[in-house]
């Protein structure tokens, strides 16, 4: 035969839940109603309605709020309300006294009798409002914190007098289609909460109540961190409280798909109401089929373990990618089920920075951001896959040295991924650059009006390969002096090698050059060398010794290139002054093209010298 306690203890626990439901949402009406009396334009609207705060104060009060001075709000209804709070507050307190679990909680509310007086006005001060609703334990007494410790004391009392345990949710007084209901949110609970890692949360509690049943969740270890399900036979609202505004928000995020109504997530700028303040939203899911409801439940469960270290991971990422891109990224973790307590739980910023000391050194300049060392989308898929291995890899059990390994895998391909598409643009931009040079040594055999236009076209080309190539190197290289020179140098060799084609379309009709043909002809070998010495160093970080060697003997054949146009020019200077020329404008041009081809060859040296450096670098490495 159960005794008295037994069958009161439900009941009172029930009261008691729904009291603190109504004491938080008339801390959020306050800190709502200073920001409309500073915003009277603020759209805005407090939830009265599920816990009956209408009989206390009016759905127009808020509208006819309004500040008095700098230090003082009238709110019509608000000694009421006051006074409701301390009623409240004895509700919550009386299942702890009949099961004799009291404690100093009756000492301690009693000595909060001040705070809670009411005025018999419609004016509250300020300062009262800040203590009523912050949440900080440092100094004296205060009630918000006083709730929050015996919110926490009445779910440990109600797991530990629960009647039954429902799929790992402790219950009181359910009926069946309650346990229906709680059997969907446990069912979406457990699905996600293997990503806890080991962090405690997540415990649950259901009560039936008179008009309702009640799922409370836990969520981590923070007292102001709580979710609150009430449902009914058409409606599911959900009450969340955080100190935290963007995860708050975020919280609200994980539900645009579901046709859930929000109520607005509060903006308080009064004075004093900041510091330790809290956020309370709530949302109302309404339903006419059970199915849908228990799909919600379901949903609604599954998304918890998300905000359990989220505040911690987002300070972490936004280290590397900015605040707007690190939420963002939390975003996606959550939507595809990975999370981010994996990473976390390995490590967190600490996890990233080793990757970028062992996988990256040299990389990256002191101070600079890994988003643009490493260009922002590159790093934000980096991240991305940071958050992916990391959860898949403790999911199935691999060694966090192994999951640390390949996350700095990963970034070293990112950066050698990063200097093959310069290597691949310098290889284009080459190619156009022989174009150019094969195209002068056959138009001075056989002239071609043409070429001209073909040449600057070809060379409106490079040069946009060459501002992509900058900009890569700018922003994320290993020895990136050296490769910005190898650029800069090779795009001097395609200017050059336009203007000698400009100049050979001046040439007077349709004479035959055919003197400069055989320097034309070294020019098109050096740049040949060229290319096959940047394909051969853009294969360096495979590891592959033959192409170091290619590379190098490439780079030796660009080099000897340069002495052999120099020989070239002298050669062809000494024949064109050496004979007579009946047209001082041909031997002008002639003078002229054979030192735009020797000094083509010239930055082509410049070129390779630096790209032997480079290599040079890599083989050391």
């Amino acid at each position: 035969m159960l005794g008295g306690r037994e069958v009161l203890l439900p009941g009172l626990i029930s009261d008691a839940l729904t009291a603190n439901d109504r004491i938080k949402q008339r801390l959020s009406l306050l800190q709502e109603a200073v920001a409309r009396a500073r915003e009277p334009l603020r759209n805005g609207t407090a939830r009265q309605h599920a816990s009956g705060l209408d009989v206390e104060i009016s759905a127009g009060a808020l509208d006819e709020a309004r500040l008095l001075g700098q230090e003082a709000l009238f709110l019509p209804g608000v000694a009421t309300l006051l006074a409701a709070l301390k009623t409240d507050m004895s509700v919550m307190l009386a299942p702890l006294i009949t099961a004799g679990q009291a404690g100093d909680f009756p000492a301690r509310l009693a000595a909060l009798d001040s705070a809670l007086a009411a005025e018999g006005t419609d004016e509250i001060a300020l300062s009262r409002i800040a203590a009523l609703t912050g949440t900080s334990r440092r100094g004296e007494e205060k009630f918000h914190p006083l709730v929050m410790e015996l919110h926490k004391v009445l779910n440990q009392l109600a797991a530990a007098t629960a009647a039954e345990t429902l799929d790992g949710a402790k219950a009181h007084g359910l009926n069946d289609e309650d346990r229906q209901a709680l059997r969907a949110f446990m069912r979406g609970l457990h699905r996600t909460e293997k990503l806890l890692f080991g962090h405690p949360g997540l415990g649950t509690n259901a009560v039936r109540g008179t008009e309702y049943l009640t799922i409370q969740n836990d969520i981590g270890t923070t007292d102001a961190h709580v979710l609150i399900v009430h449902v009914t036979a058409r409606e599911v609202s959900v009450t969340y409280t955080d100190i935290h505004r963007p995860r708050a928000k975020f919280f609200m995020e994980m539900f645009a798909r579901q046709e859930l109504q929000w109520s607005p997530l509060a903006q308080r700028q009064a004075s004093g109401l900041e510091e330790d303040s809290f956020y309370l939203v709530t949302g109302r899911f309404a339903f006419t089929d059970i199915v849908v409801r228990d799909k919600f439940l379901d949903f609604l469960a599954s998304r918890i373990v998300f905000l359990i270290d989220w505040n911690k991971a987002r300070k972490a990422l936004q280290i590397f990618v900015g605040k707007s891109a690190a939420i963002a990224l939390l975003t996606w973790a959550a939507v595809q089920d990975y999370g981010h307590r994996a990473f976390v739980e390995l490590g967190g910023a600490e996890l990233v920075y080793e990757a970028v000391h062992r996988a990256a050194a040299g990389r990256i300049r002191y101070g600079e951001r890994l988003d643009a060392a490493l260009g922002t989308a590159e790093c934000e898929e980096f991240l991305r896959r940071v958050l992916r291995e990391t959860a898949l890899g403790l999911m199935a059990g691999r060694s966090a040295r192994l999951i640390r390994d390949e996350v700095q895998a990963e970034l070293a391909r990112r950066f050698e991924t990063a200097e093959s598409a310069v290597f691949t643009l310098l290889v284009r931009h080459l190619g156009l650059t022989r174009c150019l040079a094969e195209g002068i040594e056959t138009a001075l055999t056989a002239p071609d009006t043409a070429f001209a236009h073909r040449a600057k076209s070809m060379e409106a080309k490079a040069d946009r390969l060459t501002a992509s190539a900058r900009e890569q190197v700018a922003r994320r290289m290993q020895g990136s002096a050296m490769l910005r020179l190898v650029i800069d140098t090779v795009e001097n060799t395609t200017d050059t090698l336009e203007d000698c084609a400009h100049l050979l379309s001046l040439v007077p009709g349709t004479t035959c050059m055919t003197l400069l043909a055989k320097l034309a002809g070294i020019v098109t070998n050096a740049v040949s060398a060229m290319v096959r010495a940047v394909e051969a160093a853009s294969r360096l970080p495979e590891g592959q010794r033959a192409d170091a060697a290619a590379a190098l003997q490439a780079i030796d054949e660009a080099v000897n290139a340069e002495r052999a146009a120099d020989l070239a020019q002298r050669g062809a200077l000494a024949t064109l002054l050496g004979a007579p020329c009946a047209d001082a404008r041909t031997l002008v041009l002639d003078l002229e093209m054979a030192k735009a081809l020797e000094s083509a060859t010239d930055q082509l040296s410049h070129a390779a010298f630096a790209l032997r450096d480079r290599v040079r670098e890599e083989l050391s490495a």
